[in-house]
C-alpha cells in the first residue's frame, strides 16, 4: 500500500468509514504484530498491544493527525507503546536502553511489513486440513483452548488432541515452507464494529 492510499483510507476513517478502517486493520495487522512481538517477545501482549493501538486509532480518529506516513505513524506508535511497557514494568530495563539508542535500526518498518494477502494463503491451508484435525487447530488456535478444554468439548483424549494439532502443523509448515515464519491464522473482533476481521499472528516457525 503506497503513502497515498494510506492517507486516503485514514482520511475516510476520520469520517467514520468502517471499511476502511477494516482495510486498514488488515494491511497492517499481522506485521505490527511481528513488530511488537519483536520487542516483547510475547506473541500474546504484542497482539494486545496492536489491538489496543487499533482501538484508540478509533476512538480518536477525529483529532489525529499524522505528519508522516500513515504506515510509521502505526509502527512508530507500537514502537512507544513497547518500549512503555518494558520501562513501566521494569522488564529488561537494559533491553529498553537498547532499543532507544538503536531505534533507527530496529524500527525500520519494512523489515517487519508482511506482503497482503498471506493470510488468504494461511486460511486456504487450513481449509485444506481434514475436518476432524481442522476443528482441532481452529479450537486450540483462534479460540485459544487448552488441549485439555478441547478434549473435554469434543469427548475425545488429550493424545488424541496433540497427534493432531502436531499432523497440522506439520501440514502447514510444509505447505508454507517457502515462508521464513510460520504464521498461525485466528480471528478477532474489530474495535467497535460488530464483525470479524482475520489477522495473523507471528510466532517462530
Amino acid at each position: 500500500m503506497n503513502d497515498d492510499r494510506e492517507n486516503i483510507l485514514f482520511e475516510k476513517i476520520k469520517n467514520g468509514d468502517e471499511v476502511a478502517f477494516k482495510a486498514l486493520f488488515d494491511t497492517f495487522y499481522a506485521s505490527l504484530c511481528h513488530y511488537a512481538n519483536h520487542f516483547l517477545e510475547d506473541h500474546s501482549l504484542a497482539e494486545e498491544t496492536v489491538q489496543q493501538l487499533f482501538v484508540k486509532i478509533w476512538e480518536r480518529r477525529h483529532t489525529i493527525k499524522i505528519e508522516s506516513s500513515v504506515k510509521n505513524y502505526l509502527f512508530r506508535s507500537v514502537y512507544n507503546h513497547c518500549l512503555n511497557l518494558l520501562e513501566h514494568k521494569k522488564v529488561r530495563r537494559q533491553h529498553a536502553r537498547q532499543l532507544k539508542e538503536n531505534f533507527r535500526e530496529e524500527s525500520d518498518p519494512d523489515r517487519f511489513f508482511l506482503e497482503p494477502g498471506l493470510a488468504e494463503k494461511i486460511e486456504a491451508c487450513i481449509e485444506e486440513l481434514p475436518e476432524k484435525r481442522r476443528e482441532i487447530f481452529r479450537l486450540s488456535r483462534e479460540e485459544g483452548l487448552k488441549y485439555r478444554e478441547i478434549a473435554d468439548q469434543l469427548e475425545i483424549s488429550v493424545k488424541t488432541v496433540e497427534t493432531q494439532m502436531g499432523l497440522a502443523l506439520k501440514t502447514l509448515r510444509e505447505k508454507l515452507r517457502n515462508f521464513t515464519l510460520l504464521l498461525f491464522f485466528f480471528r478477532i473482533p474489530a474495535p467497535r464494529l460488530g464483525v470479524k476481521i482475520k489477522s495473523t499472528v507471528i510466532p517462530a516457525k
